[in-house]
């Protein structure tokens, strides 16, 4: 309450400092036009001190405007009454405030609320994804919703769960901690079932066995207790003795075809594990005596709420790039502060020449465009957005405004829904502010007899002269590219990643420093931090979709949920007694492949020197990952994810093929494009290598051929093989047609053969061809499609 209090006093008298400086020099209009460039701009610098400074340098740009806007109807001798409102107004804010708003306990409370409502809805589209036929349209739109109802989810345990360490490490509340170990349970497996509806993995269970996975689904919507425990119990009699494979390789020898039982049998693994999960998270058991440490904040919030790309374009802003335009580094606020005094005296040179005395709302299209985005691509959107919001308030309003009329009692209700839609949509979509904004513009002009048509052309026309400015100067002057922001995002994601693959083999130890709960939050804020920055360039400046993007994004969702169930399969095998030793090689891989990407993004060397490349088909496949898979095979299927980002990034990783040959495993391909030469970081996320194969011609060589085999598709599936030449880094691609394949001109040596195949995880294989002048035969098992 004391911090609110100083914060309405500071944003009261910031208000009154405002409209008074504004009202001094208003007989001198030059002087006038000037602060009116200035004040906002170093308010928008003072952002640097943190949020007490931007509460102390917006209430000042806001109060100059209003005694810009009024400053002929008020004297320097009246400026104790516009004091006197402003004070009795910030005072009923605060006592509002008080008894609406919620404090920080309160806050919390009404998170946990949110996120059990976004719950019962994820777990209530999930049972109707169950209920519905599989590959219809209907079950398409399912699923894709589940997917985006599962990452809001996330969202909002990520923003609960930071919430429930301040108020822990402030209060030494143990309650919170447990309601973070509750949380933690509950939110796995809520995700964990959503998956499995996802896949359809309940279809290939019995009859009886997917009765009892839709009743914990039915138990855990209603938070039935008592009904999850009785399926847990009925989950028991389906289980194998050691139903997840220990290490090693897949449990048919390597092939990739899992058997149906082997698959059933991890399904309804899963399933047991969400319902013993849920009945953990619910009944509040006792904490994991296996976790001694009790995790940091994963994220910190920014007025409650994810922070976004805002962190990201802050450290993208003070990091240099690779690029031209990237060469200069700039703290964030100085950045923006610069770019806002020029489009500001832009805005005013132009606003002035179009209408003198409406040229506010050009330069309040300026600074909104401004205010809260930083890298080119959200500025060029806001202020998109910003003129069609505008276009649509004046339609709507003018025709609200003739409806109401005169009277007062309508127009007031009109500005009371305009202010309830403004606070609505602030979090859903910034057009709908700005045309709910101008819907109580119209009727305030109403109101005072000044609405016309002209007026409200002036206003469209004005606020596009203002997006302009904001548009030319923002890709112009000192831009900050969305592209490197996004590199920088991806690259603290992957490095994210690549810790939890660290902390594999010893989950939960407090030796290592972090814990499975405490790896998962930090994976989960680069994951939403990441698709913050790279989602603004899926599409281009004209509206065309960018498909490379769009695909760095599938990659990335795709290696959060892997890593997601990586570490709470690791976690269930170590309490178990498993030794994961054995997987320290694909899981040092993995980590490996990560760095280097991250390494790669942000400019770093990461090879000693570029090597030949080839072209990988531009065309990406649709590929899903096992949902029953073990956790070697999860680690090969991030492994292969990971290895389609290094490939769309041209690079080559000598030291990590070595170590696969080292240790006897498969493992992906590794190319560097020679345009674009490992260590530089000026391509954009999801760039392919586009040159030809460069194996050179060679008479003492061996053909190798063979069948793609998958049991869902007896008649071959359509499939790349990439072949990656390991000794001299060369590699070449191969389509397989009807099932079958064939390479040649391959000399003697090691080979990674990688099947990539739509609907199919890629897999990969090693091939050693021993001598030249010699057919092999060679068939490649794909898993099932999923």
């Amino acid at each position: 309450m004391r911090a609110r209090a100083v914060t309405s006093l500071i944003a009261c008298l910031g208000m009154w400092a405002g409209l008074s400086l504004a009202i001094v020099v208003h007989p001198h209009r030059f002087v006038g036009l000037v602060l009116l460039v200035v004040v906002p701009a170093v308010g928008a610098w003072f952002r640097r001190y943190g949020a007490r400074a931007f509460a102390t340098g917006f209430p000042i740009h806001v109060g100059y405007l209003i005694g810009f806007l009024a400053g002929g109807q008020i004297s320097r001798d009246q400026l104790g009454w516009p004091g006197a409102v402003i004070g009795v107004s910030g005072a009923a804010t605060f006592v509002v405030g008080l008894a609406l708003l919620p404090g920080y306990a309160h806050a919390t409370a009404r998170m946990q609320r949110s996120y059990h409502a976004r719950a019962r809805r994820v777990l209530t589209l999930t049972g109707a994804l169950m209920d519905a036929p599989v590959h219809t349209p209907a079950d398409h739109r399912l699923a894709r919703r589940l997917r985006r109802l599962v990452v809001r989810l996330n969202e909002t345990a990520l923003v609960l769960d930071t919430q429930l360490v301040t108020a822990s490490a402030d209060d030494n509340d143990t309650a919170a901690k447990d309601r973070r170990r509750s949380l933690f349970e509950h939110e796995r497996a809520v995700v964990t079932l959503a998956r499995l509806a996802q896949r359809h993995a309940h279809r290939r269970l019995s009859r009886e066995a997917r009765a009892d996975a839709r009743a914990v689904v039915t138990a855990a919507r209603e938070l039935d207790l008592a009904g999850l425990e009785k399926v847990e119990y009925r989950f028991q009699r389906y289980q194998p003795a050691d139903p997840v494979p220990r290490s090693g390789s897949r449990e048919d020898g390597g092939t990739g075809a899992v058997s149906a039982a082997a698959g059933a049998g991890e399904i309804t693994e899963r399933y047991h594990e969400a319902a013993r999960a849920m009945v953990s998270a619910i009944g509040s058991t006792a904490p994991d005596p296996h976790v001694q440490q009790e995790p940091r904040p994963a994220v910190h919030l920014l007025g409650g709420w994810l922070p976004g790309s805002g962190i990201v374009n802050a450290m993208a802003s003070s990091k240099q790039g690779t690029a031209r335009v990237d060469r200069i580094s700039l703290t964030v606020s100085t950045r923006v502060s610069m770019q806002l005094a020029i489009a500001l005296s832009l805005a005013l040179f132009f606003g002035d020449m179009l209408s003198p005395s409406h040229l506010l709302w050009a330069v309040v299209s300026v600074y909104v465009t401004f205010l809260g985005s930083a890298s080119d691509r959200e500025q060029v959107s806001k202020s998109v957005f910003r003129v069609l919001g505008t276009l649509a308030g004046v339609v709507a309003g003018d025709g609200l405004a003739r409806l109401t009329g005169t009277q007062p009692v309508a127009s007031i209700a009109v500005v009371i829904l305009a202010a309830f839609l403004m606070s609505y949509f602030g979090r859903v979509n910034y057009a709908l502010v700005v045309g709910a904004a101008t819907l109580g513009v119209a009727q305030f002009y109403s109101q005072a007899g000044e609405l016309t048509y002209s007026l409200l052309a002036t206003r469209v026309e004005e606020t596009a002269l203002g997006a302009a400015c904001a548009i030319v100067v923002g890709l112009a002057v000192l831009p900050l590219r969305t592209t490197h922001a996004a590199q920088v995002g991806l690259a603290g994601y992957l490095r994210a990643l690549a810790q939890v693959l660290d902390g594999l083999l010893t989950p939960d130890s407090p030796t290592t420093g972090h814990s499975a709960r405490t790896d998962t939050r930090a994976l989960d804020a680069g994951f939403h931090a990441a698709t913050a920055t790279i989602r603004p360039l899926g599409r281009r400046l004209l509206g065309t979709a960018n498909s490379r993007c769009l695909e760095t994004l599938r990659l990335v969702d795709l290696s959060h949920e892997l890593g997601r169930t990586i570490v709470h399969d690791s976690s269930v095998l170590a309490h178990r007694g498993n030794d994961l030793t054995e997987l320290a090689a694909i899981t040092h891989r993995a980590a490996s492949v990560a760095r280097a990407v991250a390494d790669n993004l942000d400019g770093q060397e990461v090879s000693p020197a570029p090597c030949a490349a080839a072209a990988l088909e531009p065309a990406r496949f649709e590929r899903q990952t096992s949902v029953t898979g073990s956790l070697p095979s999860e680690l090969e299927d991030i492994e292969g994810v990971l290895a389609e980002l290094a490939v769309m990034r041209g690079l080559a990783i000598p030291d990590v093929a070595e170590a696969a040959h080292g240790h006897g495993h498969p493992r992906p391909g590794w190319v560097a494009d020679p345009s674009h030469p490992a260590g530089r970081a000026d391509a954009p996320v999801g760039q392919l290598a586009t040159v030809t194969p460069s194996l050179s011609p060679n008479h003492a060589t061996a053909t190798v051929s063979g069948a793609l085999c998958c049991p869902l598709h007896p008649d071959g599936c359509e499939a790349w093989i990439t072949v990656v030449a390991d000794r001299d880094k060369h590699w070449t691609q191969a389509r397989a047609e009807n099932g079958l394949y064939q390479i040649t001109g391959l000399p003697p040596g090691g080979y990674t053969l990688i099947a990539s195949a739509s609907q199919h995880a890629p897999h990969a294989e090693f091939l050693v061809v021993d001598r030249a002048g010699r057919e092999i035969s060679h068939d490649i098992a794909l898993d099932p499609a999923r």
